[in-house]
């Protein structure tokens, strides 16, 4: 997690303070259990100072662990150094305060670890309005909530572990289209094929790199950014490409059918939809936001404009014929849109379609 000597050295530093007493205190009363990371933690604070550390291990006896630091450091960083330099950004705050700005999209942290909640925190507010949780029940009623728009969870948790969490979520409709990423101690084969069988998007093992992780939730977005403009831009790029899981694909086909079925329905409308999909109004706003990044109005213009490129590249009918047949009451307008949404006239799309036949 931590990349460099002088991280290393501030580590020491935070784990010198009385705080870091006051912390071994309160988790040794309460027999709290380890991560599982600690041995990788120590061995690359040791390898950091120039040091070694050797383990001796007995069967039945324990494994009694040695370090050796030498005395004098190489390059090593004063307190003066301390005071001239900036704190970089890995190092926890003793104090941290979360920067609540509605514009940026809502990440849900996860972890019963005070400390891992406020590094990554710490790390990711300036990007993100910041949501945390103790345990995957606190995270429920956390999304219940909020919208989020990411979600890092940890996989060992009291209450709800990070697995439960995640197959909770891909179970529900409402929520199902939020990205995942699981975080782990564990790095055995069975584990790994575990956390992505739950409907986890990522799995990283612990210790990680924090560049890692900031790659991880770059590319993930990214390319669900690439596939609704690949949905919303194509004529013939179908719904379903825009689902991460089979619960959104099955949501969206039956979103497709309704509207399809109901094209010549004056009654179709966002409420509609709702009452026919059994979610609310704000809900469904909400879903088909998450997935698409349009409006349920516009996705119902997108699915009419889409079922219209369809219907002309069977070449039975006429543009003004194939307006009608998706809703629209007026052929001018029906061009004006399908221009609008897929950057071509319906004429010119049909051309393109023969052109590339030929």
């Amino acid at each position: 997690m931590f990349q460099d000597k002088y991280v290393f050295s501030q580590l020491t530093a935070f784990l010198n303070r009385t705080q870091f007493n006051n912390y071994v205190r309160k988790y040794a009363s309460e027999n709290k259990p380890g991560t599982g990371i600690g041995l990788s933690i120590v061995k690359g604070i040791v390898e950091a100072h120039n040091g070694k550390i050797n383990v001796d291990s007995k069967i039945n006896e324990g494994s009694p662990f040695s370090i050796t630091l030498p005395l004098v450091q190489k390059d090593a960083i004063t307190d003066k150094d301390y005071e001239n330099n900036d704190i970089p950004e890995d190092i926890i705050p003793e104090q941290f305060e979360i920067t609540d700005t509605s514009e940026h999209p809502v990440m849900l942290i996860v972890d019963d670890n005070e400390d891992m909640i406020n590094f990554l925190s710490e790390n990711f507010k300036s990007n993100y309005t910041i949501l945390t949780a103790s345990d995957g029940i606190e995270a429920l009623e956390r999304l219940n909530e909020q919208e989020v728009s990411l979600i890092i969870t940890d996989w060992m948790m009291p209450n709800m572990n990070g697995i439960e969490l995640c197959k909770s979520i891909r179970s529900k409709q409402s929520l199902s289209h939020i990205p995942i990423i699981l975080l782990t101690a564990k790095t055995d084969n069975k584990s790994k094929v575990e956390g992505m069988n739950c409907g986890a998007d990522a799995y990283i093992e612990k210790p990680f790199s924090l560049q890692y992780l900031e790659a991880c939730i770059k590319n993930l977005l990214e390319m669900r950014l690439q596939l609704r403009a690949k949905f919303s831009k194509m004529p013939m790029v179908p719904i379903h490409t825009i689902a991460a899981n089979s619960s959104d694909e099955q949501f969206l086909s039956k979103l497709n059918n309704i509207i399809e079925e109901n094209f010549a329905n004056q009654d179709m409308s966002v409420e509609f939809l709702a009452e026919k999909l059994c979610i609310s109004r704000s809900g469904l706003f909400a879903k088909i936001k998450g997935l698409a990044d349009v409006t349920p109005n516009e996705m119902i213009q997108i699915v009419r404009l889409k079922k219209a490129a369809s219907l002309l590249l069977e070449g039975k009918y006429r543009i003004n014929e194939v307006s009608y047949m998706v809703g629209f009451n007026n052929a001018s307008y029906f061009s004006k849109c399908f221009q609008k949404q897929f950057g071509m006239k319906p004429g010119e799309f049909i051309n393109s379609q023969s052109n590339n036949k030929h």
